[in-house]
């Protein structure tokens, strides 16, 4: 008897953190425990075996609340993983992770198109575990486009679930390569792609990995079929994740879904991209080191990271390091907004005899993107694996660099209720929105805000946007003008135009939009502070027809706010807007690459961000160049593209020189005008710490940016 009850006792065994690390240490030492006092599923330590009685400590349940609650809480506080030296270790969310978690967790429908090692693979098995461990009864289901991937998937669900700490773990029914089965009721279950989901499995999350690469015949019947079934249920999941491939159903839901709110054509997912360079230290410019070279120029490693740093010492960070697979030392030079790779590649060092030599004689010089594209098979297979381009052929038009630092610009712009357009708009004005931040705009300051705006007109059905960008003339950051004015040659070169406000419809016809832009330009600001450039083609013709007769007449617009061009090359005659077409473009967009990299434009908001990131130079099979979106519009940067021609315009200088002498500190002015009156000695100032002037005149000049300066000196 008392055997019996001693056993009925020791079955009622509760289970601790404390004695489960007790029972845990002895397994590891070899002693076989009894399987009542055994936590572990199968003996497999870190797997909860299934229906054991575990009580928590009051710490630990406010633990599991907190985290339940915060996902990255969660993440980066008990979620563990196997790093590239083969330790196990605490996961440190990069930034735009972080985004990622938000979205997986705070929308029911995401669709991410993310660049390769990006970790969105880690991002996924972080959601979906979180999703078991805080539900019940719930069932989740991955597809991918090749079982290989799916079983990936939840290898990496396991990985981390074995590492939690016990008390965040349901038990284990079942655990196999493609299935796990938890205590709680949840289940989460690979599937081979078909054209069918699974008949008899409730699906509460569906995760779709590498969507635009599972072939159309085979996603498209299955989406179709799925997505309904999903949907109906409540509080249901569905996440796409994929690189693109070309225009597809993939390519479809992403763009509709980056549509704006109110757009009849946007659907109800939450998009997000990730580009390669979003991945710290992937804009770095290696020197990989040849002693012998560097010993035939009489100089050491040491002697020659000296130089380095001399060079670059308060422009960016440098470092070497030992570089095992490749048996040599690398000088890292890190690239940012004023060392750019190609001040990298153009360092020139100095030998033991004092002669100059470029770095290329002493090292190999290569960068992060450089390796890939070798490594991946070429540019286009670089460009749709890490540059995100639905068209291979296709390339940004500007730097991987300068996009990164415009994604981090954004801004929040907000809808602002206006009474004069209230009492005079006969439709809905909700796009018209400005930047919710009062260091770049305050409305009570309207009036005295001086700018250009610049319009896109389109017919308002449905399809391509209107769009009115609006840009404030403030001057640029001190740290900026420090950087840039060896290259200054008129007043205009310290101003920058910063978007501020726009309206994006793709609803409001042109009549309507002539009675928003009135409003704007002549209503809500002063418009002898402002210019505007009106693109002529197609509708711009008509909206200038709409403007003198906008609200009956009742109104006193004046053509004088329109920026005049020649509209034909031999044109004598300056018109009222800007003619765009196959002889000209190319020139707009040459202006528009030049006053993005010299920050002439600040832009933050959202949808222009975007479309900067879309817009690449294409060439087609007949070698013929076109400039366009690769995906989605190109509205709000055709803005940017023609808002670039008013930096060579008169007028404009004037503006700049009007709002340096009036608003403008006087010892503000007094130092720009000092730039001015001498750039050879602020030329020298403000690089004193490199090797010296004359090199770095020759390095500024070999990545072309000496034009402006040989004309002051001339």
């Amino acid at each position: 008897m008392k055997t019996k009850k001693k056993e009925e006792e020791l079955r009622k065994f509760v289970f601790t953190t404390k004695n489960i690390e007790d029972i845990t240490g002895q397994m590891n030492d070899g002693v076989v425990m009894k399987r009542y006092m055994n936590p572990w599923f199968k003996g497999e330590i870190g797997v909860r075996r299934n229906g054991i009685t575990f009580a928590m400590t009051p710490d630990e349940i406010q633990e599991y609340i907190r985290c339940k609650l915060d996902i990255q809480y969660f993440a980066e506080t008990y979620c563990r993983i196997k790093r590239e030296d083969g330790s196990i270790g605490k996961i440190k969310l990069r930034p735009y992770q972080k985004d990622i978690l938000d979205l997986y967790t705070k929308n029911r429908f995401s669709i991410l198109m993310s660049s390769r090692q990006s970790g969105k693979t880690i991002n996924a098995a972080i959601t979906m575990l979180h999703f078991i461990l805080f539900n019940n009864d719930k069932n989740i289901m991955i597809v991918a486009n090749i079982a290989g991937t799916a079983i990936e998937i939840i290898d990496k669900i396991k990985s981390i679930y074995i590492n939690l700490p016990f008390f965040l773990k349901p038990g284990i029914k079942n655990w196999n390569q493609r299935t796990m089965i938890f205590d709680n009721g949840c289940r989460i279950k690979s599937s081979a792609r078909s054209k069918t989901p699974a008949i008899g499995f409730t699906i509460d999350f569906l995760y779709l990995d590498e969507f635009a690469h599972i072939p159309s015949n085979i996603i498209v019947p299955y989406y179709t079929a799925v997505y309904p079934v999903v949907s109906a249920i409540e509080n249901s999941k569905i996440i796409i994740t994929s690189t693109p491939n070309g225009m597809n159903l993939f390519h479809k839901l992403l763009t509709d879904a980056e549509r704006t709110e109110g757009d009849p054509l946007k659907n109800n997912y939450k998009a997000m991209r990730v580009y390669w360079y979003e991945v710290p230290g992937r804009f770095v410019t290696y020197y990989r080191l040849y002693p012998t070279r560097i010993a035939s120029a009489g100089l050491t490693k040491e002697t020659l990271l000296e130089q380095t740093m001399a060079m670059f010492s308060g422009i960016t960070n440098v470092e070497i390091k030992w570089n095992s697979d490749l048996e040599k030392d690398v000088i890292s030079v890190y690239n940012n907004d004023v060392c750019s790779e190609e001040m990298a590649r153009t360092f020139r060092i100095t030998d033991a005899a004092g002669q100059e030599l470029p770095i290329q004689a002493v090292a190999d010089v290569t960068t992060w993107r450089d390796e890939a594209v070798k490594d991946i098979g070429g540019e286009d297979a670089f460009n749709q694996e890490y540059g995100l381009r639905f068209i291979n052929s296709s390339k940004s038009l500007l730097s991987e660099s300068l996009i990164e630092r415009l994604t981090k610009s954004k801004a929040e712009y907000v809808h602002e209720e206006v009474p004069e357009f209230e009492s005079l708009l006969r439709f809905s004005y909700s796009d018209f929105r400005i930047i919710a931040d009062d260091d770049v705009f305050k409305p009570v300051d309207r009036k005295r805000v001086r700018g250009v705006i610049s319009i896109d007109v389109s017919e308002g059905l449905g399809q391509d946007y209107s769009v009115i960008n609006m840009f404030r003339l403030l001057p640029k950051p001190d740290e900026l003008i420090e950087a840039q004015k060896s290259q200054y040659t008129n007043m205009s070169d310290f101003f920058t135009l910063t978007q501020f406000g726009i309206f994006r419809s793709n609803i409001v016809s042109v009549k309507q939009l002539a009675e928003i832009f009135y409003l704007i330009a002549f209503v809500y600001f002063n418009d002898e502070n402002f210019k505007a450039v009106l693109e002529l083609n197609a509708y711009g013709y008509e909206l200038l027809a709409h403007l003198p007769s906008v609200f009956d007449g009742h109104n006193n617009y004046g053509s004088s706010i329109f920026m005049r061009f020649k509209h034909r090359a031999d044109a004598v005659e300056e018109k009222v807007g800007l003619k765009v077409n196959d002889g000209n473009k190319n020139l707009f967009v040459k202006e528009y690459q030049e006053a993005m990299s010299k920050r002439a434009f600040a832009v933050n908001e959202e949808n222009t961000i975007r479309e900067i990131t879309t817009f690449v130079k294409q060439v087609t099979t007949a070698g013929n160049v076109r400039y366009a979106a690769d995906v989605g519009n190109d509205d709000c940067v055709m803005t940017l593209v023609n808002a670039s021609s008013v930096f060579k315009k008169t007028e404009f200088r004037q503006m700049c020189e009007d709002y340096a002498n009036t608003q403008l500190p006087p010892e503000r002015l007094a130092y720009f005008n000092s730039i001015l009156r001498d750039v050879e000695y602020t030329e020298a100032t403000d690089y004193s710490a490199l090797i010296n002037v004359n090199r770095h005149r020759r390095m500024m000049r070999d990545y072309g940016q000496s034009t402006a300066r040989t004309n002051w000196f001339s």
